[in-house]
């Protein structure tokens, strides 16, 4: 019995002596990476600088009006200088050309609105779509039944926002 003993309390008393000679292994390990490792340097980007186009504005000159003396007239030239006056404003209002309205080139878009493993909660969602007035179906994939509306828009970004405004998680697929 008594050799049982020593023998355990020899194989701990081994297994202590490793123990310690481990942490101070690790430690000594530990404190030379922290002297090799510098901090990383520290990168500043200047944030995008964002180029308006130039655009001249051009403003119509428009005549002075002609200053009227004031001389004591008799009450007939006041009227007559005052219909002169107002034709003379009337005169100065630019003319207002018609403007052409450039036709807005719609594309069509595919938006994702969801995919469901059950073929009900996606007709669902189709319903949902369809009442609020997209054409909407469902196209079956890897064993996901995916819900898509069509969308026009004059541009992708414009597209994103009709589809998200209305369904939350909605992503753009063509």
């Amino acid at each position: 019995m008594q050799k049982l003993q020593k023998h355990r309390l020899v194989l701990l008393l081994g297994i202590l002596v490793a123990l310690v000679f481990f942490y101070l292994g690790v430690n000594t390990w530990l404190e030379s990476q922290e002297r090799k490792a510098s901090p990383p340097p520290v990168v500043r980007s200047k944030p995008p600088v964002q180029i308006k186009p130039k655009t001249e504005q051009v403003k119509p000159q428009t005549p002075k009006p002609q200053q009227v003396k004031k001389t004591p007239e008799p009450r007939k030239e006041k009227a007559k200088a005052r219909e002169i006056q107002k034709a003379k404003e009337v005169k100065k209002e630019p003319e207002k050309k018609p403007t052409a309205k450039k036709a807005v080139v719609l594309k069509e878009y595919i938006a994702q609105i969801g995919a469901f493993k059950r073929k009900n909660n996606a007709q669902r969602s189709l319903n949902e779509a369809k009442k609020k007035g997209f054409s909407a179906f469902i196209v079956e994939e890897r064993g996901l039944y995916k819900v898509r509306i069509r969308l026009k828009a004059k541009d992708l970004k414009t597209a994103l926002k009709t589809a998200r405004k209305n369904f939350s998680g909605a992503f753009i697929v063509k």
